[in-house]
């Protein structure tokens, strides 16, 4: 279950039908990282790179993971019944309303690559591999801006 919630996660993005809202470039973090300041700044920045990682292990794992198919999924089949997993979807995509123009795509793509394989095997440890695989996938890329 694992590979196809993966080829789903970073499929998403791929679909031009789900890109209808334009990115800020200024609140962009994908346009900052690419930016020649930001590769200055993380060269030998071991620090920054820490406090990044940490970042990103609450803000995966215990922020939106655990919170969102830990605790909110098994709750919300006594409302929504056997589309839990839908409603999760929703939710989860509501809550990244910070950066709009990732709704869609997470709508789609998270609602059938995190929610459903949670709820379908009971375990958030599908959301958090999943959903971390993007975490490792981006500190792996800072690092080599780190050793640069």
């Amino acid at each position: 279950m694992l590979v196809p919630a993966l080829l789903i996660f970073f499929g998403e993005g791929l679909i031009p039908v789900l890109n209808v809202i334009p990115s800020v470039a200024s609140h962009d973090l994908a346009v900052f990282a690419q930016s020649e300041a930001f590769a200055a700044f993380m060269s030998g920045n071991w620090v920054w790179y820490a406090i990044i990682v940490a970042l990103f292990l609450f803000n995966t794992i215990l922020g939106e993971e655990l919170l969102f198919r830990g605790l909110l999924l098994p709750r919300m089949q006594g409302v929504f019944g056997r589309w839990d997993w839908v409603a999760n979807g929703f939710l989860f995509a509501a809550y990244h309303l910070h950066e709009p123009w990732v709704i869609p795509s997470t709508l789609v793509g998270d609602t059938f690559a995190l929610s459903y394989p949670s709820r379908r095997y009971r375990s958030a440890l599908i959301g958090i591999i999943v959903h971390s695989s993007q975490s490792v996938f981006f500190l792996t890329l800072l690092l080599f801006l780190v050793l640069k």
